[in-house]
């Protein structure tokens, strides 16, 4: 049930946005980064709760021996598990790519008139690379793609191209992180839950010799 819940709750905040990347071409490279990470987290996290619902399953019916080689392997996983998703995959997301693509745009249009530029702006609905004021910096005037209506004194667009590749992935880096955590407490709880039962098992085991040993003393 939690997973599904938690299933649910990423899929609907992160499906969107994925989506949403469809009408703005220019972030493709940037799009398959997060969908790769995501399908990654995804498999790993359903491995995990099958593997889960098995331990728990197989808890009572394995003999010591097998938890203790286990348990040295859920620690070495729990490893790898830190190494690879906390610290290297979900912090691939990032807009680095997308922010060089609009800078690269941006001096093409500074420097040579690149229409593109404004193709861009149009498409992404955003004006300069953070707002107008990008414009005043070069010492250019404020084009007409910068407004709602596309025409020179109407309402003017103050959102910067750099805020929608922002916005895009920013939000979607954190739920990524947020995901190898999840998936790193899961392995947690598991060696918690295999521990716990050796030593409640142990001291089992221990308090009937202890008892053992004094009815054979009287």
């Amino acid at each position: 049930m939690i997973f599904g819940l938690v299933t649910v709750l990423t899929m609907r905040i992160t499906v969107p946005t994925i989506l949403a990347f469809d009408e703005h071409f220019y972030f493709k490279p940037t799009q398959l980064v997060v969908i790769r990470v995501y399908i990654c987290l995804t498999a790993l996290i359903v491995l995990e709760m099958i593997l889960i619902h098995l331990s728990v399953g197989l808890l009572y019916m394995t003999t010591d021996w097998i938890i203790a080689l286990y348990i040295p392997l859920l620690v070495y996983t729990i490893y790898h598990t830190y190494k690879s998703c906390v610290v290297n995959l979900a912090y691939q997301i990032t807009d680095k790519e997308a922010k060089n693509f609009l800078m690269e745009h941006w001096n093409r249009y500074i420097e040579h008139d690149d229409p593109f530029w404004i193709q861009i702006q149009r498409r992404l609905h955003c004006c300069g690379l953070d707002g107008p004021r990008t414009y005043l910096d070069f010492l250019r005037r404020v084009h007409k793609s910068c407004y709602v209506d596309q025409t020179e004194g109407g309402l003017l667009n103050l959102r910067g191209c750099y805020d929608v590749v922002y916005d895009h992935f920013n939000g979607v880096r954190y739920i990524g992180i947020a995901l190898s955590w999840f998936a790193l407490f899961l392995q947690i709880l598991v060696l918690g839950l295999y521990a716990g039962y050796l030593i409640k098992k142990h001291n089992k085991v221990r308090f009937f010799r202890i008892r053992k040993l004094r009815i054979h003393v009287t």
